[in-house]
């Protein structure tokens, strides 16, 4: 009897102790769907606005086959949140602007990290940095710059 209270305790600390680090790596993985598209309609994307960092220019995408475009290039790709930047040469900010009014906020570098933040959102799990760890070519936005 003694010995399956111990055994019973033992599971019970143990689980104590898995149960965060499971929920914690479960939100370290994410996609760019889940994190914007699954909180919009993408119809009701009116523009996006992209900025090149060194040199400052900027183009606004406002032609709805075009940001189609810039979308599906963003579906697929998987993401891994990440403290660790690598340094980059080259940065671009986008601003996805739906209903007229800003809502995401996204810094994309030429060595494959995403910074995302939902400003109609305020928890932990709507912003965050993270190394894309799918294939994404960063050439579909720096052409748009050519």
């Amino acid at each position: 009897m003694n010995m399956k209270k111990s055994y019973v305790f033992l599971v019970l600390i143990f689980l104590l102790i898995e149960i965060p680090v499971i929920i914690n790596l479960y939100h370290s993985y994410n996609s760019f769907e889940n994190l914007v598209l699954d909180q919009i309609d993408e119809t009701e994307i009116t523009s996006i606005e992209i900025e090149k960092s060194l040199v400052d220019e900027k183009v606004v995408i406002e032609d709805p086959k075009e940001i189609e475009k810039i979308i599906y290039a963003f579906s697929d790709v998987k993401l891994r949140r990440s403290s660790a930047l690598d340094k980059s040469t080259e940065t671009y900010w986008i601003s996805i602007i739906v209903n007229n009014s800003l809502r995401f906020g996204m810094n994309l570098t030429d060595t494959n990290f995403l910074y995302v933040t939902d400003l109609d959102k305020k928890d932990k799990y709507s912003s965050g940095n993270f190394r894309m760890t799918s294939d994404f070519d960063v050439n579909s936005i720096a052409s748009l710059f050519k």
